[in-house]
């Protein structure tokens, strides 16, 4: 299992876990089992990581399993996010009105191209798929709502990027570009001037950035405020979709996040 670092705060053992640092603890906690691999984690594995004993652990993770944000395998002897989890995240989706909105340009890509849409929205470092369509073809794209990858590496997460204000660029990358595919830019330098591309150029590109042999192409998406709110994009195989079918993309998802921009309320100067 991959390993996440998480701070003790400076608490040893035994030392009682109260207040805001206990619900913390529990953050880091939930956290840790969402992004540890099928079926769960262990009561030892979440002591490590915590740095509490294991008394102290155990009755932390009985609270949040109590309250359904955990669910304990009693076979297996390990935790995994728990139904509450589900619905919370289920109820936050919900009110987003840009996935409503966006829901009918998804259909329409997939639609047009016959490769798999999907909205997203920029949450510190990374981007979250927040709605999708799949493509109808029996080889394509896998990917799922509440999908969580490296902006930089995908072509929602430039889209949006490119129009973030330059001294709040930093915020949203890593201290360390690290490659996912050869392909990958790696370079800040580079990647600011594929950002400069993406404004000229209206929507974004991933060519083999993110997954070896996918190609994608986003646009941006404007809320009220003028501000990047979200994007849209199509993917799929490069045996598919290369040369003319991809410039051919490009025009579509602009055209589509277009569309979606005025439905929010988006400036008109800011649509071309």
């Amino acid at each position: 299992m991959s390993e996440r670092v998480i701070s003790s705060g400076g608490l040893t053992s035994s030392e009682r876990v109260t207040g805001t640092q206990s619900l913390e603890k529990a953050i880091d906690v939930l956290e840790f089992i969402a992004g540890a691999p099928r079926p769960g984690v262990t009561l030892a594995d979440c002591t490590g990581v915590l740095g509490f004993s294991k008394a102290t652990t155990q009755r932390m993770l009985l609270t949040l399993t109590r309250r359904n944000l955990l669910h304990f395998d009693e076979e297996l002897g390990v935790y995994s996010l728990g139904m509450l989890t589900a619905r919370l995240g289920s109820e936050y989706l919900g009110r987003i009105d840009y996935r409503r909105v966006a829901l009918p340009a998804l259909r329409a890509i997939v639609a047009e191209t016959g490769e798999t849409a999907h909205l997203g929205i920029l949450s510190g470092a990374d981007v979250v798929y927040i709605e999708l369509v799949d493509s109808p073809q029996p080889v394509r794209f896998f990917s799922k709502v509440g999908d969580s990858i490296p902006a930089y590496a995908t072509a929602i997460g430039k889209a949006i990027l490119a129009h973030v204000p330059e001294d709040r660029l930093a915020e949203h990358l890593p201290a360390q570009l690290v490659a996912r595919t050869v392909r990958t830019i790696t370079d800040p330098g580079r990647l600011r001037q594929d950002l400069a591309s993406v404004r000229e150029r209206g929507y974004a590109i991933d060519d083999s950035e993110n997954r070896e042999g996918i190609l994608g192409f986003a646009a941006p998406i404007f809320d009220h405020t003028g501000t990047a709110c979200a994007a849209l994009s199509v993917a799929g195989p490069t045996s598919r979709v290369s040369g003319e079918a991809g410039e051919r993309f490009g025009g579509l998802v602009v055209d589509a996040a277009q569309g979606v921009s005025r439905a929010l309320g988006a400036p008109e100067a800011l649509l071309g």
